[in-house]
């Protein structure tokens, strides 16, 4: 099942820069197949041959990278940002997740095929888990398979479920995190409107306490209290 590659400990300081590296540009379908451009973000250049993917993977792939994109945006700003604690470190965790899971289709979409009716079993677990789950930490996963034990992800079809309906829901949910509200362009994003999205993710990941918030500067103060703390303990100590 997709959520076993979920991983326990976020990615390192070198791995989020490769991530971050390459974003993907997919380009509304034309008769059965779109296509996917690669860019490289410190050039802001093409970086290869584009490639083709079925087109009935559209809609999921565009929702998809705007979700990657939105983790990537928020984690890059994440000193300019105030997030929820913990968010940083999951989101880290989610990133090199989906990267894995986009470049499961990705990958099978630069092989040589005939047709365009074709279809990527990790991805579609991933969907599948998306849509039945509504999360990708293992935790999860495990928690809905013991409440479900009559229902085994890897058998169901993926092409039986009711998207429209379900991406609907999302879309009324939240636009801002299911990326309606931006037309799912990360490009759309102004420079005000990260911290919606960085809210937005702490939504999604149950992260929602205003309590336990804490900007740049709260962490600065933050940081500064407790080597306040630890010089006056030393100084009482001598």
């Amino acid at each position: 099942m997709s959520y076993l590659f979920f991983p326990n400990d976020p990615p390192t300081h070198h791995e989020l820069r490769l991530i971050n590296l390459i974003r993907y540009k997919a380009l509304p379908p034309t008769g059965g197949k779109f296509v996917v451009h690669t860019m490289n973000t410190d050039y802001d250049a093409l970086a290869g041959q584009p490639f083709e993917v079925p087109s009935h993977y559209y809609d999921h792939v565009r929702r998809f990278l705007w979700r990657h994109q939105l983790l990537m945006g928020v984690e890059e700003r994440s000193g300019e940002l105030a997030l929820a604690v913990g968010l940083c470190r999951r989101t880290q965790c989610y990133i090199s997740y989906l990267d894995a899971m986009i470049e499961s289709l990705f990958v099978e979409a630069r092989r040589p095929r005939f047709g365009h009716d074709w279809r990527s079993n990790l991805f579609d677990l991933y969907l599948v888990v998306d849509y039945f789950v509504r999360g990708h930490e293992y935790c999860q996963g495990m928690q809905w398979t013991l409440r479900n034990p009559g229902q085994i992800l890897e058998v169901i079809d993926v092409t039986t479920l009711d998207w429209e309906t379900f991406y609907a829901a999302a879309d009324d949910s939240d636009p801002v995190w299911s990326g309606l509200s931006y037309q799912f362009d990360i490009t759309n994003v102004g420079k005000g409107d990260w911290q919606f999205l960085a809210d937005a993710a702490a939504k999604y990941l149950g992260l929602t306490n205003p309590e336990l918030k804490l900007g740049k500067r709260s962490r600065g103060r933050q940081g500064r209290g407790r080597q306040k703390r630890k010089r006056r303990s030393a100084a009482g100590s001598n």
